[in-house]
């Protein structure tokens, strides 16, 4: 990898970092925020509300996939995230000021609601077209390194925002102080911006700018059907397995297996920095044996030992505790490390960025939001503790069988697409 491909990497990677620090901070805080803004009697009810809050986010991500993948395939790569970076401050910096449900009655929850909104907006902007950027300055030999890379990097804005949870947490912190983290991630956006704004346009990009679809939804639906419906399973199930271990898992260790919730923050931290480390791994290994093999080894291991993670976190034990958010790391790491190489390949550059973005988020806002609910839901109704890995089981058989089964018709509409690009380009 020589030093420009290094210096467009590290970019792309530390603006998604800082993006989704902004994006992740609401989900670290959101036990607190339940007090604060959803107030009632009964505690599972103001869990349910501030969770509906976290989902609000989910809900115009694809909107903001549609918007800025427009932006992305109309105007450049670079002009998209560069926008997406800094709007992403704004709603941050709200939340940190925002008064409680007891200051201003219901616009408070109200207005929560509308800052996780336009967060999710920008969202759908980020992820995806920060590893489109890096990947189209990249070579197809690095392409699952690359992408395991930029999907280690939400992670380290996880991370981050996590660390900020164990500080806010220790004993004699004020009642404000989870303020200050929100505050700051308003701050760091500007740091994103300034990283956009020096790094240069993709040369894949600048090849095929004047091809460019005037409305690439429209050239989608029309010819890339099949990879934008495997790219809404990709995005689900990716949603399903990321927000367990990012989400969730504070929320199952505090309420079902009577682990303090800040000994259950700083456990998941094992697992955020085992998904951080292996995604790398597992992107690298797609280079040897195809990003799809690899995606569908990882449908494999997700079936196989999501059982043994959940199974390991019911025993109040340090070792046992460690081990599950160890394998439960891994095995999200294994699908999303390659997730982006694979993704790559199924739309042409043309319409890359809106196809990309807009079918993830759609199976994102479908799964992402909602799997904190729903596992709650499924472990009160029925008492079971496995229910998460049952629920990730049957999301990876049913993905296994739509990536399995879409193989030919993608590379056919794939090839289809570029042949009409080339023919475009030509006439031109």
């Amino acid at each position: 990898m020589d030093k420009n491909l290094r210096k467009t990497v590290a970019v792309s990677a530390i603006g998604n970092a800082l993006e989704f620090y902004d994006f992740t901070i609401c989900g670290v805080f959101i036990a607190t925020i339940s007090t604060i803004y959803f107030p009632s009697s009964n505690p599972t009810l103001s869990l349910f509300a501030s969770f509906f809050a976290f989902s609000a986010a989910f809900w115009t991500r694809p909107f903001g996939a549609y918007v800025f993948g427009y932006i992305g395939d109309r105007f450049g790569r670079k002009k998209a995230l560069t926008i997406s970076v800094s709007l992403m401050g704004l709603p941050t910096f709200f939340i940190g000021v925002l008064p409680g449900y007891e200051t201003i009655g219901t616009a408070a929850p109200i207005i929560l609601i509308l800052c996780r909104m336009l967060q999710g907006l920008c969202t759908g902007g980020e992820y995806n077209g920060a590893a489109i950027f890096a990947l189209e300055h990249g070579t197809k030999k690095q392409s699952g390194f690359i992408s395991g890379f930029i999907s280690s990097s939400c992670v380290m804005g996880a991370i981050t925002a996590t660390l900020a949870g164990v500080v806010v947490f220790q004993p004699g912190m004020p009642a404000w102080a989870w303020r200050v983290p929100f505050l700051f991630g308003a701050l760091v956006s500007l740091v994103g911006y300034y990283l956009r704004r020096s790094s240069q346009e993709t040369p894949e990009y600048l090849q095929i700018k004047n091809t460019s679809k005037r409305q690439p939804i429209l050239s989608l639906f029309k010819e890339s059907k099949a990879p934008f419906l495997t790219g809404i399973t990709m995005g689900g199930i990716n949603g399903a397995l990321s927000y367990t271990l990012f989400a969730f898992l504070n929320v199952y260790l505090s309420r079902y297996v009577d682990i303090p919730i800040k000994q259950g923050i700083s456990l998941n931290m094992f697992g955020l920095g085992s998904f951080m480390l292996l995604c790398v791994v597992f992107g690298a290994l797609s280079d040897y044996i195809t990003p799809k093999r690899s995606i569908l080894l990882s449908f494999g291991m997700i079936i196989s030992f999501s059982w043994l993670s959940f199974y390991l976190l019911q025993i109040p034990q340090l070792y046992a505790l460690i081990l599950g958010q160890l394998l439960l790391g891994a095995l999200v790491a294994s699908f999303v490390g390659p997730c982006h190489a694979f993704l790559q390949k199924l739309f042409a550059a043309n319409v890359r960025y809106t196809g990309v973005a807009m079918s993830f988020c759609i199976g994102m806002a479908i799964t992402g939001g909602t799997t904190p609910m729903l596992l709650t839901y499924l472990i009160d109704t029925t008492g079971n503790l496995y229910m998460p890995a049952i629920l990730l089981s049957a999301y990876a058989i049913i993905s296994t069988i739509v990536v399995a089964a879409s193989k030919s018709e993608q590379s056919q509409t794939v090839k289809k697409t570029e042949k009409v690009t080339v023919q475009t380009s030509k006439a031109a």
